[in-house]
């Protein structure tokens, strides 16, 4: 279990004794969760690193408490115990951070598990040992670590863009981005050794995001060109509009049975009474 590391068997221990009483009270887990509501309307910015100790469920759980065991170990061993902490942390702030940044005008949305402090740990063990090989989960063959990098960075991108799954891709992209750049901070002789291999994992990012900032409506177009302008019917307007308010409405159900009639803005009483 040593060749776990330290940290590995302490976070891991840790996660899952919240996690576990978030399963057993609500309360708990509507507190811990991720919720752009939360951080941006009230602002409760703990949210930001407390929901990387909750999961939706115990496969939820396992699968990120597997997948960091499989590299904390040796981000240990290299780099110390300390700067493990340093880089899980800034990983999961800096995936929160970012998919708070794509889902800023969505209310509703709420995320929760350590998946972007998770993927900080395993890109900086990339960025490390580039040419190590690595066997995606279920798959019976191996690959160059920065190849399954690479490919798991456009593959984020793509969920992203696609909505792909209930899966936290923008949380992946963010702790990737940001466990690439902690490594490199904290080691500096990986980025003078490996720096085309940093270049090559940071910049689809970072090109993503600066395009994002420029383009913040390409995300709700269909498909993935770069010029298409959606053309909506009059009744594709309609449904939308009464998606969108249904939407609204079910957010605000849920906000007053966590928190009570008392927690309502205006706005969210107005829009109760359908004015």
């Amino acid at each position: 279990m040593a060749s776990f590391g330290s940290i590995g068997l302490l976070l891991l221990v840790i996660t899952s004794l919240i996690t576990f009483n978030a399963f057993r009270r609500e309360s708990l887990m509507a507190r811990y969760i991720f919720s752009v509501e939360g951080v941006l309307i009230h602002n409760e910015y703990s949210r930001l690193i407390s929901s990387g100790f909750v999961h939706a469920d115990w496969k939820h759980l396992l699968f990120n408490m597997y997948s960091l065991m499989a590299f904390a170990g040796t981000l240990e061993r290299v780099a110390g115990p300390w700067h493990v902490l340093i880089i899980y942390f800034a990983s999961l702030l800096g995936g929160n951070l970012l998919s708070l940044f794509i889902n800023r005008n969505n209310y509703g949305y709420r995320a929760s598990g350590a998946s972007g402090a998770i993927a900080g740990v395993i890109f900086a063990v990339i960025v490390l040992f580039p040419g190590i090989s690595i066997s995606p989960l279920f798959m019976p063959f191996r690959i160059p670590a920065w190849l399954y990098g690479l490919f798991y960075i456009l593959f984020s991108i793509y969920g992203i863009k696609s909505r792909l799954g209930n899966i936290g891709h923008d949380a992946h992209l963010g702790g990737a981005l940001v466990g690439v750049l902690s490594m490199c901070a904290i080691e500096p002789d990986v980025l003078r050794m490996n720096w085309p291999i940093a270049l090559l994992l940071s910049l689809p990012t970072i090109a993503f995001l600066l395009f994002l900032i420029n383009r913040p409506d390409w995300l709700y177009i269909s498909g993935f060109s770069l010029n298409a302008t959606p053309v909506e019917t009059r009744d594709e307007r309609y449904n939308g509009a009464k998606f969108q308010r249904q939407q609204e409405i079910d957010r605000i159900l849920d906000k007053i049975n966590e928190r009570g009639m008392g927690s309502l803005t205006d706005h969210e009483r107005d829009v109760l009474e359908g004015r």
